[in-house]
Parts: C-alpha cells; structure tokens; sequence
C-alpha cells in the first residue's frame, strides 16, 4: 500500500478515479479490520482476568499503534496523492492554454496572410481594369476623332460602310459585341 502508483489520465486532469477509489476502498478496509482487531483485543482485555500479563497489554499497545500508524501512513499517502493531482492537473491546464494560444496565434496569422492575398487581388483587379478602361476610352476618342476628321458625325450616312461596322470592346472580364445582342 506505500507504494501505490496511479495511471494519469491525458485526456482530462488528474489520476484514473477508478484506481484512486479501488485504493482508497482498500485502504478503509484494511483500516476497518485494524478497527475490529482492535475493539477484539479490548473485549478480551476486558473480559481476561484482573491479573493479565504484561504481555497481553503489550500486544494491545502494539496493535494500537501499529493501526494508528497505518492510518497515519494513509492519510499522508492520500494528501500526497491529492497534492500530485493537482500539480499534475495545473501543468495540464497550463499546457493546454500555451497549445490553444499557438493555435490562436497560428489561425490569425494565416486569416492575415490570406487577407493581404486578397487584397492585392483586389487592388490587381482594380489596376486591370482601370488599365482597360482608359483604353477603350482611348479607343472610342480616337474613332470620335476619325470620324470628325472625315467630316462625318455620328448618326448621319447610315448607309456608309463604315457606320454599318459594329464596336467592339474589349475588357479583362468580358468581351462584348453590342450587334450580338449580349
């Protein structure tokens, strides 16, 4: 019984509470046969004649103490048990916070990079576009200027080879052809 090793559990704090109860369960029983071995010894001592021997009280002093000293080795073996738990369950309970707190630090890490992605993304995109704007604008001015160059406006000569041509334009997203009816 001093020397009682209890499993620890890793999936919560503390020992395996089966184990602890099966020792604590022995311990109160041996305790009770010590009680009862004792409270026996008295009934005899009370019971044999005035005249005992010394060593029949001798035995009774001996089994006195040896119970109270079982009892006392108990009681230290169980508040050792219980300090043990709960060094054990603190270094746990510290251990799983440091984990979880990588593993915070780690998923915002990872959110912040895939933000930056993004947003370069979106500034990309936006830069594209911005790009292919100015140049079908450029397009449409020049064509504006080629037009008033030749001494046409746009909505006269309906029948002139060159106002029957569709306008075409071009982006990163879509290509549209406003004749294809899209």
């Amino acid at each position: 019984m001093h020397h009682q090793v209890f499993t620890v559990v890793r999936l919560r704090s503390g020992y395996d509470l089966a184990e602890v109860d099966a020792f604590l369960a022995q311990v109160e029983t041996t305790l009770s046969l010590l009680w009862q071995d004792n409270a026996q010894l008295r009934e005899r001592l009370g019971a044999a004649p005035p005249a005992s021997t010394p060593t029949d009280a001798g035995v009774l002093a001996a089994a006195h103490r040896s119970a109270q000293e079982t009892l006392e080795s108990a009681q230290q073996e169980a508040g050792q048990i219980l300090a043990d738990a709960r060094t054990d369950a603190e270094r746990l309970r510290r251990e799983a916070a440091s984990a979880a707190d990588a593993l915070t630090r780690a998923a915002h890490q990872a959110l912040d990079e895939q933000l930056d992605r993004l947003e370069r993304a979106i500034t990309d995109q936006g830069r594209n576009l911005q790009h292919h704007l100015h140049t079908q604008l450029g397009h449409l001015r020049a064509a504006l200027a080629d037009l008033d160059t030749h001494g046409r406006t746009p909505g006269h000569g309906a029948d002139d080879a060159a106002s029957q041509r569709p306008i075409t334009v071009h982006s990163p997203a879509f290509t549209r052809d406003p004749a294809a009816g899209h």
